[in-house]
């Protein structure tokens, strides 16, 4: 984490013995006399949005945190260091690597999941020397970005799924494209000013074939509106020149929110769609309530289509889904094309396409968003959530919980004291509290102990 540390650490490392008020303003003398320090967490993790491996060698890794910045590691996870601290936003949606040259990065900031906790990014992040170096390539004002797809043989071909902001409609939405390395970027598709895009997934065997959902939706302080009729799912055969929208052969057809995709790669015709969709034809007036005397049938849920998007099926209800809006996340084994993950408050995979459901992980933080599995071997893959990684090499049967990230996701922060003043010295008994994501974190202070963390 960034901003939230550093808030904390300046009131704590003011170099006077001096009482202050905790309303008062700290001059320029006093903030040139401060030094930033990290106090913690340590090993609480954080919300991860994406894991992204190099595919020469599987022992170096990304993972991107919603708010913590980009963490790599070149030692299968022993060691994290973090690559995206000196950039202006640390907010993160996704990131991308080159399989051409998987030196080249493109990290998509702005986190695509949208809880009232969300922060805006700063466009799309360029990086030829596999993260040791960035540039800003533009798309700025797009604020969050929900998927970055890397042609496979060149790497100036870049998708980009741009939700857009969260808060209010804005023009700087859609799906761009560049095909000189992001120097430049075509507005590729365009919905409305209050519908973005939100994934994108390449026909592995012909890349020119993509399919990519647009989703509208808007926040305000007391409320969330996931869908509306610039929701969609669409299909294009010549690189994002045109594209044409899935409609009928069992799709669903009222209105939707967010959709998730993936296609399997050993079976290009093979698709599957975790669709958030309403169950009525037409959305009530405000302050309706349905007709419960006639039963509904429910259309959100797991579509999986095996004739390349031509035809669907609804193979599980959405009732495990319990909030579209911040999951939807959908993986493919890489070699079992009837092996789906889908991700939610609970991570789980069928063998059978989705006719069957088990649990995919168990004695594991929850609240799923990201996953990686190696295409050399099935059975080892790198899932993520909002209490940061796990590692499983036998296919989810046992996991390893990597606690090697100082990382965590700070929703509250707040400076408690006995008093109604700061003793800035550390007086015994002061206390900085940290509401973080799923945790609480308390970082005590007196003259016998500097630190001392606590989760519960």
């Amino acid at each position: 984490m960034k901003t939230p540390y550093l808030i904390l650490v300046l009131v704590a490392a003011i170099p006077t013995e001096s009482v202050a008020q905790l309303s008062a303003p700290l001059d320029s003398a006093t903030l040139a006399a401060s030094k930033w320090r990290s106090i913690g967490p340590a090993v609480m993790a954080g919300r991860i949005t994406d894991i992204e491996v190099d595919p020469r060698n599987p022992k170096t890794f990304y993972v991107v945190a919603a708010t913590g910045g980009i963490w790599k590691t070149v030692s299968n996870g022993t060691m994290f260091v973090p690559i995206f601290d000196k950039e202006a936003v640390i907010s993160m949606g996704d990131l991308a690597v080159a399989p051409s040259n998987p030196d080249i990065l493109y990290a998509g900031t702005g986190e695509e999941d949208s809880r009232n906790s969300i922060s805006p990014g700063g466009g799309v992040y360029k990086s030829t020397d596999a993260g040791r170096t960035w540039k800003l390539t533009g798309l700025a004002a797009t604020q969050h970005i929900g998927r970055i797809v890397v042609d496979p043989l060149d790497a100036n071909i870049v998708y980009v799924a741009a939700v857009g902001h969260t808060w209010n409609s804005n023009p700087e939405r859609g799906l761009y494209k560049s095909t000189d390395g992001g120097a430049t970027w075509k507005l590729a598709k365009f919905i409305s000013d209050k519908a973005g895009f939100i994934d994108i997934a390449m026909d592995p065997s012909d890349r020119n074939t993509l399919f990519a959902s647009s989703w509208e939706r808007v926040r305000g302080p007391y409320f969330l509106k996931s869908g509306g009729p610039g929701s969609a799912l669409w299909k294009t055969t010549d690189a994002g020149a045109t594209w044409s929208e899935i409609k009928g052969g069992g799709f669903p057809e009222t209105q939707k929110g967010r959709i998730g995709l993936a296609i399997a790669p050993s079976d290009a015709k093979t698709i599957y769609a975790l669709v958030e969709a309403d169950t009525l034809p037409k959305p009530l007036p405000r302050g309706m309530r349905p007709d419960t005397a006639r039963a509904q049938r429910r259309v959100s849920g797991l579509y999986r289509s095996s004739d390349g998007g031509t035809t669907w099926t609804l193979m599980r209800h959405n009732e495990q889904d319990a909030r579209p809006f911040y999951y939807s996340q959908v993986r493919v084994d890489p070699r079992n094309p009837n092996r789906v993950y889908w991700m939610s408050s609970v991570f789980r995979f069928s063998d059978d396409g989705g006719k069957t459901e088990r649990r995919g992980a168990l004695s594991v933080h929850v609240d799923w968003h990201a996953m990686w599995i190696d295409p050399n071997d099935p059975e080892h893959f790198i899932v993520g959530d909002d209490g940061g990684i796990a590692v499983t090499w036998d296919k989810g049967g046992t996991y390893d919980f990597i606690n090697t990230i100082p990382l965590g996701h700070v929703l509250r922060r707040e400076l408690r004291h006995a008093e109604a003043v700061l003793r800035v010295r550390r007086a015994p008994g002061q206390r900085i509290m940290v509401r973080a994501d799923e945790n609480a974190w308390t970082l005590w202070s007196d003259e016998r102990r500097l630190a001392e963390y606590r989760r519960r």
